[in-house]
């Protein structure tokens, strides 16, 4: 029996999979099994990972129809074997100690979770994430719940390494019919459950950027679906009964997901897609400007800013207005490439 179970979604990477297996083979932790879920590619990808097997007969491949990452991943989970486990997103890699690190730590304290920093990678450069938010302590009862939904830790399934049993023992369901933020969906379920969880000053696992360039630069209908993942997050805190006691942090978790990381897109994108995303989100009916968490947001900012800011939260046409006026200053005394969002 394996200690540890990794997981690998893949669609449509045949030029990524193959490093991405190969830095799980030559882990130095070498008591793995690597599930592999070739979720319907049309390309070259099962063939790249066919290849990969014959070197390793640790690798399982499971080959389905297209059914989306966490449906991919359930399938992995249903098969994985291990103590602990890991999701790898098909084109990204490992370090090569990081299983070694993590079981360790793992093991050290009993963890359900062990969080970990990452690098982003974009074929040319690499450089870390964030780390301004992460204290290196023991989060026990709520405390990674509400670090999850107030942003303080990054949502991503693929940067946390989980105990197997505690989803199992937890019940917690994976969201399949989310296409956008379902990764956030799931963590605030491991988060509802109390976990034990331990964040540790360790750069583990190579997120590939690239991928994500398409999409920054148009506006997609998919942008919707993230209030199909703040419905799942509400419903579900309601069912745990655990709602009212975290209301403030579902509102912040809320305005974040659904406005805030797509001002960009709803005022300088122009669109049916953009104004549907400012009418979800004043549909929420929240006040966030008497939000703790957003008044926290607010002071580390400058006076201009925080006026700007609170334009935008509140009026699509000023916030439009300021977008195109703002915008052709930049363009006249910085040119072009220099339009950026402001705050």
């Amino acid at each position: 029996m394996p200690r540890v179970s990794l997981i690998v979604s893949a669609y449509n990477i045949e030029n990524h999979i193959r490093k991405c297996i190969e830095s799980l083979i030559y882990q130095s932790f070498k008591d793995i099994e690597i599930i592999v879920v070739n979720d319907g590619s049309t390309d070259n990808t099962l063939n790249e990972i066919q290849k990969v097997k014959k070197k390793d007969a640790r690798i399982n491949v499971i080959n389905q129809s297209n059914e989306g990452a966490m449906k991919a991943r359930e399938i992995g989970f249903k098969e994985a074997k291990g103590e602990y486990l890991l999701f790898v997103d098909g084109d990204d890699w490992l370090a090569e100690d990081a299983i070694e690190i993590l079981y360790k730590k793992a093991k050290q304290n009993d963890y359900d979770i062990v969080c970990y920093k990452f690098y982003f990678a974009d074929g040319e450069s690499i450089k870390k994430s964030s780390s301004k938010n992460i204290s290196y302590q023991m989060l026990v009862g709520d405390d990674f719940l509400k670090m999850i939904m107030t942003s303080k830790i990054n949502p991503s399934l693929w940067s946390k390494f989980i105990k197997r049993k505690f989803i199992i023992n937890s019940n917690i369901n994976f969201p399949n019919d989310i296409v956008k933020a379902e990764d956030l969906a799931f963590t605030c379920s491991l988060g509802m459950h109390n976990p034990i969880v331990c964040l540790i000053d360790e750069y583990l696992y190579y997120y590939f950027t690239a991928r994500n360039t398409s999409a920054t630069n148009s506006v997609s209908s998919t942008l919707l679906e993230v209030g199909k993942a703040t419905n799942f997050i509400q419903q579900d805190l309601r069912n745990n009964n655990i709602y009212n006691h975290n209301k403030e942090e579902f509102e912040f978790l809320s305005f974040i997901h659904t406005f805030w990381v797509n001002r960009d897109i709803i005022y300088n994108k122009k669109g049916k897609v953009s104004k549907t995303l400012f009418k979800n989100w004043k549909g929420t009916g929240i006040n966030i400007k008497k939000n703790k968490y957003f008044k926290e947001l607010m002071l580390k900012e400058p006076l201009k800013i925080r006026v700007i800011s609170n334009l935008l939260i509140s009026s699509y046409l000023l916030g439009s207005l300021f977008y195109k006026f703002y915008n052709i200053y930049i363009l006249l005394t910085k040119g072009p490439n220099s339009v950026k969002h402001y705050t």
